[in-house]
């Protein structure tokens, strides 16, 4: 199976097609990466996506230690660039759907969570997205000082915006040069430059485009602890990342095949959790870079459909813009249909919602 690259478009009959020449990358790759969002955002793709466009992936999740029964705030864990949301996740072998952030907020339904009464929370395993944050680790309570590190001498001399809260709380704002700046630049320099403000809380991350990864660490000024915050990769210029809070989730796989009555772990756990993940898109720019839409006549099509609706006429080419557009779409859908069959899709039908037999009453053994 080719793993389609923005090589194998340039050297396709894709350039052609639009009016460019070959040596023309920057212009082949944003009308590639254009028809990429195109055909992953429109409304044909559905929840799953086209094929190449999901993943299943592993997380291990770390858990406070604990001696009493497991009614605690879970944890929570934050997704890679890679990852746009979890579908679907298996704890222990059972699977479970992430909430969206409405559900929380239901007008009958049990509010946000966690909750520290054990009385108010459901007993119900969960997992709720929250919103985007710019790096997996948060800072600690204390006023931290803040290091951006590059891994790659060839990056010294480029910048890192960094952005939040100082240590008395305010906002911090700069200048560069004549523009007024939300945040700080800071220099790269070798080992690590640090910012010249202590920091309460992070707020953003930018970046230039590196040759290496660029680190983030917060150094704690009293016992001189130094924490990876996030790690950035060369193509990454923002640092966004979901994250999500598992509810009731068990502090090992044991606890839920024993029941309650096991005897809990006293020191932090590590649970691994399986999920299927839809994958973002991540944008081409050289010949070696992979693409997420892995299907090249698509690609051409919807390629050529955007160049059909930016022509100075538009009202004489809408009709050749949807032809393309509905040609990709046919070309992905028989794709999907090439690697995954027509006639044995997964299909869940739940005449009884969500809940088992068992917690309606109507199960074998009431």
């Amino acid at each position: 199976m080719l793993q389609l690259r923005l090589y194998d478009c340039v050297a396709s009959r894709l350039p052609s097609l639009l009016g460019l020449c070959q040596a023309d990358r920057p212009q082949i790759a944003r009308y590639v990466n254009s028809a990429q969002r195109r055909l992953l955002y429109c409304a044909e793709a559905g929840d799953e996506g086209w094929w190449g466009t999901w993943a299943e992936m592993a997380f291990t999740v770390s858990l406070p230690a604990t001696t009493t029964a497991p009614n605690l705030p879970g944890p929570y864990l934050t997704t890679p660039r890679e990852v746009a949301r979890l579908e679907a996740v298996q704890i222990c072998d059972r699977p479970y759907v992430p909430q969206n952030q409405f559900y929380e907020y239901l007008q009958f339904g049990n509010g946000r969570l966690p909750k520290q009464n054990c009385c108010q929370r459901p007993l119900i395993r969960q997992i709720f997205t929250r919103n985007n944050v710019p790096t997996f680790v948060d800072i600690n309570p204390a006023p931290q000082n803040i290091l951006a590190a590059p891994t790659n001498a060839a990056d010294v001399g480029k910048r890192v915006l960094i952005q939040g809260l100082d240590n008395n709380g305010n906002v911090i704002y700069s200048q560069d040069g004549l523009n007024p700046v939300l945040g700080q630049f800071v220099v790269l320099t070798l080992p690590f430059v640090k910012m010249p403000v202590m920091m309460n809380q992070i707020t953003g991350i930018q970046k230039d485009i590196t040759q290496g990864n660029v680190q983030i660490f917060q150094l704690d000024p009293n016992s001189g602890v130094q924490t990876l915050l996030v790690t950035m990769e060369p193509s990454e210029q923002t640092a966004s990342y979901r994250r999500y809070y598992f509810d009731n989730l068990p502090p090992t796989c044991c606890f839920v095949a024993a029941g309650p009555n096991v005897t809990l772990p006293t020191t932090p756990q590590v649970l691994t959790i399986t999920a299927i993940c839809k994958l973002e898109l991540q944008p081409v720019f050289v010949d070696t870079d992979y693409l997420l839409i892995q299907n090249l006549e698509a690609i051409t099509d919807e390629c050529q459909s955007i160049r059909y609706s930016e022509v100075d006429n538009p009202n004489s080419n809408v009709a050749m813009s949807r032809a393309h557009h509905q040609n990709a779409v046919r070309a992905l859908r028989g794709e999907l249909a090439h690697y995954l069959g027509i006639t044995e899709p997964a299909v869940e039908w739940a005449p009884f919602g969500a809940a088992r037999l068992e917690r309606r009453k109507i199960g074998l053994m009431l």
